[in-house]
């Protein structure tokens, strides 16, 4: 009876791990699951934390040398994609965007972070200028792949999209992106869901060479057919909408 079960019990293990190994499809629809995204053919994707720092007003430009001076001690241990502060669309804010290989490595920087005695000097000082925080991790969309502007310089643009829950809506909402990627009036950076953080929420980070060529480039292609038929078929989905025009700090690798 023992080397039945033994046997039962050894069918089941090579039965799970078989199903464990089986690749998941890639989601078609335009958002996926974290388990879609990491069969989407790169393998496992970045993790991605978008911060936003509301700072005290009379303290802002305290706020911005200190962090000037020291923030090479925190770009050390992970990978900084861009820092900016907020020129239109929010007051005395700063946002920045931080790349990590896996929620693994997140949580080794977070901790490498504590046991920093300079940056955690640096921490001392910024902290009492600040007033508020939030973030929310993101992954990137599978047919979104992280790039920099061709050329430095000009504006960026952090839009964000909350939708109505529903893969039947998710694939409308890709061909607008998509449509007006295409358009080339501004550059499309990279497209992420949330992953925590509020859900069934969507960031967008474009570069404007110029922002009166920005309102012309939208006001055209407004009239393009392509953009309208998909735009008409992806209203539905959306709740609410917000956008910042950003500036990079000196530090900032997006410039």
């Amino acid at each position: 009876m023992r080397v039945t079960m033994l046997r039962q019990v050894s069918s089941r293990l090579q039965l799970l791990r078989g199903q464990l190994q089986r690749p998941v499809p890639v989601c078609r629809s335009g958002f996926c699951s974290s388990a879609a995204l990491r069969s989407s053919g790169d393998g496992q994707p970045k993790v991605y934390e978008l911060r936003t720092y509301h700072v005290k007003p009379a303290l802002f430009w305290e706020f911005m040398e200190i962090l000037e001076e020291k923030v090479h001690l925190r770009m050390d241990m992970s990978k900084m994609v861009g820092f900016w502060r907020v020129d239109m669309g929010g007051l005395n804010q700063v946002v920045h965007l931080w790349e990590y290989d896996d929620f693994a490595h997140r949580t080794a920087v977070a901790k490498t972070r504590s046991a920093h005695t300079g940056w955690m000097s640096t921490l001392n000082k910024l902290l009492p200028t600040v007033e508020h925080q939030d973030n929310a991790v993101l992954l990137p969309l599978p047919w979104s792949r992280l790039k920099y502007p061709d050329t430095p310089g000009g504006w960026y643009e952090l839009r964000s999209y909350r939708l109505t829950p529903g893969v039947h809506l998710q694939e409308p909402f890709r061909k607008t992106i998509q449509a007006r990627a295409a358009f080339k009036y501004a550059d499309l950076l990279g497209v992420w869901s949330s992953e925590f953080g509020e859900l069934n929420r969507v960031y967008m980070l474009w570069h404007h060479k110029d922002l009166d060529q920005r309102m012309l480039g939208r006001a055209k292609a407004a009239q393009d057919p392509a953009i309208v038929a998909a735009s008409r078929e992806s209203a539905p989905s959306l709740v609410h909408q917000w956008s910042k025009i950003l500036l990079p700090s000196p530090f900032s690798p997006m410039q």
